[in-house]
């Protein structure tokens, strides 16, 4: 395990990155919104992100982030709980929603950081407290995010206690490239997503209504070339999100044993290095195509940022849920979900 000051903040505020990995698997994970700035397989580097904190500062996307108090969008920016409404910052403006936890999400905190080596490998727990009223979600919530190598498996357990009521959703918003992140686009690669139905969403890419994916493009219950044709494909869904960026819901009928929990199978994403598949015991995953990952900043080693150049496998309660009263995280239970993403040849 190695620890490095990565870089400092405009303010001065240092920016430190931890080293863990195996044989097989290196992480690199910041202090500064939980970041995973480099994943790398077999040497190669998987994941999209910078070389200078400014990167994350100047370009959208949350690179490799985490992502509370709520990933994905909450229709309207407002949610009614416990009889009381709820106004959260607009901070998606185009469509007039709240966006992956608001104007400063889990994204943008620092996080205290601990390094644990055991017999299975190496961890880092990350721990924040959320206090009351941020970005006006009630309840103060204490949240602890453990990243693990181990062999060839890397993993994301997320938990949490709120003494209130609140809705509660994290993931984190990798973007991932199974040739490399230098390897070009997704377009020779294949992906199998687990998933009999999928949200079908509204113009502001709101689900409206839970659908069967067959005989649409969004079945990938086998596995499917994630081709140019079906990034532009004229699909009525796929024109509303300009390209892939939709909510699965995951079909539990292959699992594995992990940490102790059962998690179900929900994706098989392969390419040139091999096949990464995604185990979680959230119900959904999120599968966004980068289908705006374009910018003037460059990625590490000055890679030029481009459309379709990695994917996100999002693991989540489905978007909006607090207006459908889903994914409320009631006063003293206990958060924790798990996404693993095992790697082979």
């Amino acid at each position: 395990m190695k620890t490095y000051i990565f870089d400092k903040l405009p303010d001065g505020r240092e920016v430190t990155a931890y080293e863990i990995g195996s044989e097989t698997l290196g992480a690199t994970i910041l202090n500064y919104g939980g970041i995973i700035q480099k994943l790398l397989y077999k040497g190669t580097d998987i994941i999209g992100g910078y070389d200078k904190i400014e990167g994350y500062l100047v370009s959208d996307g949350y690179q490799g982030a985490l992502i509370g108090r709520y990933a994905n969008r909450i229709r309207g920016a407002k949610f009614t709980l416990n009889g009381v409404e709820y106004r959260l910052a607009a901070n998606e403006e185009a469509r007039g929603n709240h966006l992956h936890g608001g104007m400063e999400g889990y994204d943008k905190k620092f996080w205290a950081v601990e390094g644990k080596t055991d017999c299975d490998g190496e961890h880092l727990v990350l721990t924040l407290t959320d206090p009351d009223g941020n970005e006006n979600y009630p309840g103060t919530v204490s949240v602890r995010v453990t990243y693990s190598v181990c062999g060839a498996d890397f993993s994301i357990r997320y938990e949490a206690v709120s003494d209130k009521d609140t809705p509660f959703n994290m993931t984190n918003h990798a973007y991932l490239n199974m040739n490399g992140i230098a390897g070009d686009t997704i377009y020779n690669e294949t992906l199998m997503i687990n998933a009999d139905e999928m949200s079908k969403v509204d113009e502001n890419l709101i689900p409206v209504a839970k659908v069967p994916v067959e005989g649409t493009p969004f079945d990938f219950r086998t596995p499917k070339l994630l081709s140019r044709e079906l990034m532009f494909c004229d699909d009525e869904q796929m024109q509303k999100g300009q390209g892939l960026d939709h909510n699965f819901y995951i079909s539990a009928d292959e699992a594995t044993l992990y940490q102790g929990k059962k998690l179900a199978k929900a994706a098989v994403y392969t390419g040139a290095l091999g096949a990464l598949t995604l185990y979680t015991d959230k119900p959904c995953v999120q599968f966004y195509a980068a289908n705006f990952m374009e910018g003037a900043y460059p990625f590490k080693g000055g890679l030029v940022r481009r459309r379709n150049g990695a994917l996100c496998l999002e693991t989540q309660f489905a978007p909006d849920g607090p207006n459908r009263g889903e994914a409320i995280l009631r006063a003293g239970d206990k958060y924790d979900y798990t996404a693993l993403f095992r790697f082979d040849d």
